[in-house]
């Protein structure tokens, strides 16, 4: 029976941190299943207390501290401290539902070596922010769960994605390059689809991505994802006709 070791990068967000360990310590499966391991990249605020303070209180909680900075090299420091046959990375503002580890479980025993692609939500249905709205109704902020069709290495957002330990490690990983938000992960997939690794969608393995993004937020994370975009296509120069030149933001 395969166990999974859910991988949390974070910096500097205790406060969200504090509610995504809850939530992935909150599951329908016992935590003998599962590990949880947070990576801390060199936070500032009080992160350290509150990992020592859940690790006293979850057994299968394990933490650890990455220097060099990017969620690439933080998630790579919790890859190496896995134990299991299995991958699960969200993020530290993700809240999982309660059934998101044996949603993946299950998917992979019907999936083997597949990389599986979980619903992600935003909470925004009800809200009256007019920022919020345009970006909810135009889906300019990443559509992470696919509406229709097949998907692919795209759609390999890492908030609630798992893929086989073996697999990642054979593909190296992260690249570490990526030292700002953005691409990393999507890089990452298009490795692991070229290295013959299908991506399955798990729409019952649903987590909220706990955000609420600004203007100015969201104009500055904007703005580093066209940098990492730009590392990108540097690496592999045959994704500048699918991520530029038929990009539908791009067009605009």
């Amino acid at each position: 029976m395969s166990k999974i070791s859910v991988v949390i990068p974070t910096k500097n967000r205790s406060a969200l941190l504090t509610q995504t360990i809850e939530r992935i310590e909150s599951q329908t499966i016992p935590r003998e299943r599962y590990e949880v391991i947070v990576i801390d990249n060199d936070s500032h605020d009080d992160t350290r207390t509150v990992l020592e303070q859940k690790a006293r209180t979850y057994s299968n909680l394990r933490f650890g501290v990455q220097e060099k900075p990017g969620a690439a090299a933080t998630r790579n420091a919790g890859l190496r401290l896995a134990k299991n046959d299995l991958i699960l990375f969200i993020d530290d503002d993700v809240r999982a539902e309660p059934g998101l580890v044996q949603a993946h479980l299950d998917w992979h025993c019907k999936t083997p070596g597949a990389s599986v692609i979980g619903a992600v939500s935003m909470p925004w249905d009800n809200t009256a922010d007019p920022f919020l709205r345009k970006l909810r109704d135009h889906r300019i902020l990443n559509p992470y769960t696919p509406s229709k069709g097949p998907i692919d290495f795209s759609y390999y957002h890492t908030c609630n994605v798992s893929t086989p330990t073996q697999t990642l490690l054979n593909v190296g990983g992260f690249n570490e390059n990526f030292r700002i938000y953005g691409m990393e992960d999507i890089e990452l997939g298009y490795r692991l689809e070229q290295a013959g690794c299908r991506m399955v969608f798990a729409p019952d393995a649903r987590a909220v991505h706990y955000r609420f993004p600004g203007y100015e937020d969201f104009i500055e994370r904007s703005e580093q994802v066209g940098y990492s975009l730009g590392q990108l296509i540097q690496l592999h120069p045959e994704l500048k006709k699918r991520f530029v030149e038929s990009s539908r933001i791009a067009r605009h």
